[in-house]
């Protein structure tokens, strides 16, 4: 893999978001799997547990488009340390991604947000209904 297949591989700003993401993604679950031996947050009110589909809808829909979604995603990332690759002297089949300090803040921060609206719900069951209630309301519109 080169620089350039990082900054813009062949093809759209499509794909070379969506490959950002997936890698944003991929990184924080091992992030979080090396702390707690699960892909889980904890939060204050209790545990979030994730997968990489759940994260990848959370985190690609916070209101910027493509171009600077995919620019944060590669600010992030800690790319530096994914091209050296290099884990073991015996076999070496590759390394996962892995994010900045500031990229794991972010991601932190985000699902942090996340746990305090849903406890100002009272709760994952009272954010659910309050959501298809708006769904509701706005389909009567």
């Amino acid at each position: 893999m080169t620089n350039s297949d990082i900054w813009m591989p062949a093809g759209s700003i499509e794909e070379a978001h969506q490959r950002a993401l997936t890698w944003v993604c991929d990184a924080y679950l091992f992030y979080l799997v090396s702390l707690h031996r699960r892909p889980v947050y904890r939060h204050q009110y209790g545990d979030i547990s994730l997968n990489q589909p759940a994260l990848k809808g959370f985190i690609k829909d916070k209101g910027w488009d493509m171009e600077r979604r995919w620019a944060h995603y590669i600010n992030i990332l800690d790319l530096i340390k994914y091209m050296h690759r290099s884990n073991s002297e015996f076999i070496d089949w590759g390394t996962v991604p892995a994010l900045t300090p500031r990229g794991i803040r972010w991601m932190n921060a985000c699902l942090s947000r996340q746990g305090e609206m849903v406890n100002s719900y009272s709760g994952w069951k009272g954010y659910i209904a309050a959501v298809e209630e708006v769904q509701t309301n706005e389909k009567g519109i």
